[in-house]
């Protein structure tokens, strides 16, 4: 079967939803992926995958619900208590609502057994300010977990570069309206969101002061002064809520931002866990399935490049950097879809290059750690294991996160619409290297507007004046007023004009050139006794040009949840899927 070719598009309307499958087939599908994944029979590392399977759902479920009894620690609003929350995964300290053998998710108890049996519904995204597009994705995990009486767990992905450390903000005072972005954290582009922590709370309070100072420039027109009124004080109370939890001792970057997410989202009855990729990556699990990677690199290097090279010609796609590289193979040297760094560092690809028995974990740079072909799994799952423990991170990329959380974890994924572009390579790289049908996946995606009006305005009406503008250079006389039109040097010129384009008519090339050179300069003389009228036109289509771009601003789709007023959030997500 070839590869799906995926054309979702953003939805473009005021509270439109895209959906696919439509909601009523996702329950269908859910257990249809239990049914498949029931029948794997291949092997990693030589363990059978249904046992290997089970046992990481439940080392991820473990440490999901210890992250988020610590996130669930800060939210208290009895701050007595003791706080759960830390920051790394081996620092995590195993309260009564976890142990090896059981785990309890929302007052509910729950073994092993119980475990292997409950459907796991799972999203995931950047730890950054959500907006609702991205947020939905939460709300349809809750909505699927209480229809399958399953167990929700949101993905924190932050493993990826902080490219998306700000936020936007509409600016609507200025002469001509536009978006602003405003910095959460500063030159972190290429660090990991797991590595970023505050020293001190200072840059949170230049960034909630620039915030507002933007918000407050708002206030030209007395119906949008209520509604910024409302925005400012729900952004307020957002960030006055990371500093709560940074006075509790929660100074990273990940946690700050999830923990005000969460408290955002239990005033709207989610209760999904919380699991970041980093965490995830510290189980026996995740090593596993690393290991089975680098034992067959060759194999899922050459199947991961003739997959994006398939999906590059369907949808007709020159560039090899696009949707992703290709994986580098150089020799001995191959490269795999994973990061590395030194704790504290930048992130960096990472490279095998087989030796003999040796299986040679790089930075493209130096040698990290060393496996053995020949010796037993156990051995090299220490090997890894040990990495972490001297500050070395191995993290899987897009493709390898979706993967790993798809087969080992999850019974179905909820994408956005471009996370679902990419697992259609996903979906083919399995068929290929594990040699099954992979599970489905859902696509969400909506959009909402601030409760900003938008000016009645469309593109023809911009074009039609431009177009008059145009014309007026060419054909000044049409635009004159009677009066100018009666001025004898006015009449001059267009009875010149006229001659001259009946000789064009008639002339030969060169003619043509000097006729032409002579009609503009007429045009330009009859354009300076037209001024006003110019002047008119210029004014309506700066006006049109100033209500086009204010629409821009009010209909932008990705400001953040934190500003959008709690009425507007409750009336659109409370009753979306009902």
């Amino acid at each position: 079967m070839a590869m799906k070719n995926i054309t979702y598009e953003i939805p473009k309307n005021n509270k439109e939803v895209f959906l696919e499958p439509a909601i009523e087939h996702i329950p269908e599908l859910t257990l249809e992926n239990r049914r498949k994944i029931s029948g794997y029979k291949f092997e990693i590392n030589g363990i059978p995958f249904q046992v290997l399977r089970d046992k990481t759902r439940m080392e991820v479920l473990r440490q999901a619900v210890c992250y988020t009894n610590g996130i669930k620690s800060l939210l208290r609003k009895d701050k007595s208590g003791l706080c759960l929350y830390v920051r790394n995964s081996t620092q995590k300290k195993v309260s009564r609502l976890v142990t090896q053998d059981k785990l309890c998710i929302n007052e509910l108890t729950l073994d092993y057994e119980a475990v292997k049996n409950i459907p796991v519904v799972q999203t995931g995204h950047e730890p950054i300010l959500y907006h609702p597009g991205i947020w939905i994705k939460n709300h349809l995990t809750q909505y699927l977990v209480k229809k399958l009486g399953g167990i929700g767990v949101n993905m924190i992905v932050d493993n990826d570069a902080c490219n998306m450390g700000f936020m936007y903000v509409p600016i609507l005072s200025e002469i001509s309206a536009s978006v602003g972005k405003v910095a959460f954290v500063k030159n972190k582009d290429h660090v990991a969101y797991e590595e970023i922590v505050f020293d001190d709370f200072e840059p949170i309070l230049q960034f909630k002061k620039e915030v507002i100072d933007l918000l407050s420039k708002n206030d030209y027109r007395e119906d949008v002064k209520t509604i910024v009124e409302d925005m400012q004080g729900m952004f307020e109370q957002f960030t006055n809520r990371i500093g709560e939890y940074y006075q509790q001792g929660c100074t990273d970057m990940v946690g700050l931002l999830t923990a005000a997410r969460k408290s955002l989202e239990k005033d709207f009855g989610i209760e999904n866990l919380e699991a970041p990729v980093s965490w995830m990556c510290d189980t026996d699990g995740f090593y596993h399935f690393l290991l089975h990677i680098l034992y067959e690199v060759e194999r899922f290097a050459k199947i991961y490049n003739e997959k994006l090279a398939e999906y590059r010609s369907i949808h007709k796609i020159r560039s090899k950097a696009n949707p992703l590289p290709d994986l580098k193979v150089l020799g001995d040297s191959i490269e795999i879809p994973f990061w590395v760094w030194v704790a504290g560092g930048q992130r960096a690809k990472c490279y095998v290059v087989n030796e003999g028995e040796d299986i040679k974990i790089t930075d493209g740079a130096e040698v990290l750690v060393t496996l053995k072909k020949g010796d037993e799994v156990i051995n090299n799952i220490t090997r890894l294991k040990t990495l972490m423990e001297i500050g070395i991170k191995i993290r899987p990329r897009a493709i390898t996160t979706t993967m790993f959380s798809r087969l080992f974890f999850s019974d179905v994924f909820i994408h956005g619409i471009g996370g679902a572009k990419y697992d259609t390579i996903t979906d083919e790289i399995i068929k290929e290297f594990f040699g099954v049908d992979p599970p489905g996946f859902v696509t969400i995606s909506a959009t909402l507007y601030l409760p900003l009006d938008a000016y009645d305005s469309d593109e023809r009406e911009l074009y039609d004046i431009q177009r008059s503008i145009d014309d007026m250079s060419y054909n000044p006389e049409r635009y004159a007023p009677q009066k100018t039109r009666n001025e004898p040097e006015f009449m001059n010129r267009v009875k010149e004009k006229q001659r001259l384009l009946k000789m064009m008519a008639v002339g030969n090339a060169d003619g043509k050139r000097r006729y032409f050179s002579q009609i503009k300069e007429l045009n330009k003389l009859m354009l300076t006794q037209i001024n006003a009228e110019l002047k008119k036109k210029q004014m309506e289509i700066n006006t049109i040009r100033d209500k086009h771009a204010y629409n821009e601003v009010v209909r932008f789709r990705e400001y953040p949840v934190c500003l959008y007023p709690m009425k507007v959030l409750r009336g659109y997500v409370l009753n979306i899927f009902s």
